[in-house]
């Protein structure tokens, strides 16, 4: 489950209504990167986020932690402590949002996480299971999506103009967008190619290069007909 999570500063808030419990916020890196982990004491133990990058300016993205013992709460270990003191609930757990007051060394700060719905298992793992095939880095599967999303854009284009100049008013550019999208590339590229003949036998394609005409002018013409017996 992913959040994305928002800090802001409190200039009217000095002090908390009451205390639900105790928070750390450590930074740590480990064999994905640099990352914060931001822990909350609730009913016992630790819940709270991992969250990518080293700050939690410009609305990071996070992930759930799992429970973690409370002696992480005084207990750095490999991590360093970036902030540590106490929080409230503004609302309850549960619901798509959460927000917190955190008061610790710099004054109390509001955090609030928005649920971001993740990626239904099946496609997730259809998603892996192609980037294995291929053998690409799961870092390089967003530009290969914008990529995939700008071809199947630009040939869905060139379809409806050529559509729209051969058969004109007939060509119902909506219901064909509506046929493409379900469509795989390779299919609209199918569909593209047979407008394609259609546009070529109607406007034949002129050859690459004429020859160049020769202007009416004897010192240019006998010039051009020297190098030509030479």
């Amino acid at each position: 489950m992913y959040w994305r999570l928002t800090l802001e500063e409190t200039p009217n808030v000095d002090s908390l209504d009451h205390v639900d419990g105790r928070f750390i916020l450590h930074k740590h890196h480990d064999q994905d990167g640099p990352h914060l982990d931001l822990r909350i004491e609730m009913d016992g133990y630790l819940m709270g986020w991992r969250i990518e990058g080293p700050s939690l300016e410009g609305r990071p993205w996070a992930t759930e932690k799992a429970p973690h013992a409370l002696r992480w709460l005084d207990c750095d270990a490999d991590a360093e402590c970036v902030d540590a003191g106490l929080y409230m609930l503004q609302n309850r757990p549960g619901g798509g949002t959460r927000t917190l007051l955190l008061k610790g060394a710099h004054g109390v700060k509001q955090l609030t996480a928005e649920r971001v719905p993740g990626l239904p298992a099946p496609v997730a793992r259809d998603l892996v299971n192609t980037l294995r095939e291929h053998n690409v880095e799961p870092a390089a599967a967003s530009q290969l999506v914008r990529d995939g999303l700008a071809a199947r854009r630009r040939a869905v284009e060139r379809l409806c103009g050529l559509g729209r100049e051969l058969d004109g008013a007939a060509f119902d550019a909506s219901n064909w967008r509506t046929l493409l999208s379900g469509l795989s590339l390779d299919e609209i590229h199918a569909q593209l190619r047979a407008y394609e003949v259609r546009f070529d036998q109607k406007y034949p394609p002129s050859p690459v290069s004429r020859p160049e005409r020769l202007q009416e002018e004897p010192e240019r013409t006998g010039a051009a007909l020297s190098i030509v017996r030479e």
